[in-house]
């Protein structure tokens, strides 16, 4: 058994524990930003193919408290390394300190990587080590003096699900994406609208999601390269993921933007993604946005403008858009934007807020809970 870490953004915390719960992983233990919890390799390489608000998924090679250098080095050094490192893999080394002795990325990168390669040395035939192959990451991460030494078992960020070969600008991250509609009263019977769709990321996760699709079906991952990988094991994991696919109910999904290109890149990725039969795109203004399920679902992204007020070409939009859900108000919406005075604009009070961070930008969720639809 192993212990592993996810890291998620700021606020999406509780959603990945649902997530891991879901997924039958035990978690040991929650803080901001990361959630840790216990398995083996298939663990690990469902949690890297199933979890849709994670970034990345780490390994916990050893943790300690440590205050000086020499510590590290010996703290490092005595880690179980050598069973997962090839001996041409490139290491990489990075490091983050939050209210430790030791703060200095730089040495703390260098004397990691110091430590890693005499553990190697120590451990294994090997004394010279070329780094002509695959890329493996390594992460020191300290916090009030407790060392932990990580393995990457991701790669790329999990957010990187292999659909998005075209992005407009400020682009919404898929992580945050499908936190919104996992947060929503969306499931496969409620019809989803997005009038802001931008590069379709809203719509596609939510196909993903309604679809049963993993996300990291379209992917690699960096445990792939590990020295302990079981080809055999990541067979079946990927085979179980094929089959739990859902691919026979119909969706209602509805996508649009004013903007033609931005429809044209959000029909391009969501057929990257596999679910561009699920979603009905169209280029139309917010205005025209016809709701037909009294019942429906609206998750958006709109354009931000300024932090506290828009520009004023913005305000129409924003005016427009509480318009559509005064009349439709069976429905059920959820809005993220940067605008402290969007309750104003919209000129209603939200059932629930919610921080999030999108990207470095920090927003807030805006939550108007419609009714659920009468049992048929």
């Amino acid at each position: 058994m192993h212990e592993f870490v996810a890291t998620t953004a700021f606020g999406l915390e509780r959603m990945l524990k649902e997530e891991l719960k879901k997924l039958n992983i035990t978690i040991t233990e929650s803080k901001a930003g990361r959630v840790y919890f216990s398995g083996d390799e298939k663990t690990m390489m469902i949690a890297n193919m199933w979890l849709r608000t994670a970034e990345h998924v780490y390994l916990i090679l050893g943790k300690k408290h440590v205050v000086s250098f020499d510590a590290l080095f010996d703290f490092v050094k005595g880690c179980d390394i050598k069973g997962f490192v090839n001996a041409d893999a490139k290491l990489i080394v990075n490091a983050q300190s939050q209210k430790s002795d030791l703060f200095s990325l730089r040495d703390l990168q260098k004397i990691t990587k110091k430590a890693i390669i005499e553990h190697l040395k120590q451990e294994t035939p090997y004394h010279v080590f070329e780094e002509t192959g695959a890329r493996l990451d390594f992460r020191i991460y300290l916090q009030e003096n407790h060392a932990e030494l990580l393995l990457d078992t991701s790669g790329d960020a999990l957010f990187k699900r292999g659909y998005r070969e075209q992005a407009l600008e400020a682009p919404l991250k898929e992580t945050l994406a499908a936190a919104l509609v996992l947060q929503s009263f969306y499931d496969q019977t409620r019809t989803l609208v997005d009038p802001f769709c931008g590069s379709g990321t809203i719509a596609i996760e939510a196909a993903m999601i309604g679809s049963n699709i993993a996300p990291g079906l379209n992917r690699s991952f960096a445990f792939q390269h590990f020295k302990t990988h079981d080809k055999t094991v990541y067979k079946n994991v990927k085979k179980e993921a094929f089959q739990a696919m859902d691919t026979s109910s119909e969706l209602n999904i509805y996508a649009s933007d004013i903007d033609p290109k931005a429809i044209s890149v959000a029909k391009e990725n969501a057929s990257l993604a596999g679910v561009d039969d699920q979603i009905q795109f169209q280029i139309a203004d917010v205005q025209y946005v016809d709701i037909t399920d009294p019942y429906t679902v609206l998750i958006t992204n709109p354009p931000y403008g300024d932090r506290l007020s828009p520009n004023e070409d913005l305000v129409p939009l924003y005016k427009t858009l509480s318009q559509l859900h005064h009349k439709n108000n069976n429905m059920s919406v959820y809005i993220i934007t940067n605008l402290t005075s969007f309750e104003r604009i919209y000129g209603k009070k939200a059932d629930k807020t919610r921080v999030l961070f999108n990207g470095n930008i920090k927003t807030r969720l805006y939550q108007y809970f419609g009714p659920k639809p009468p049992r048929t």
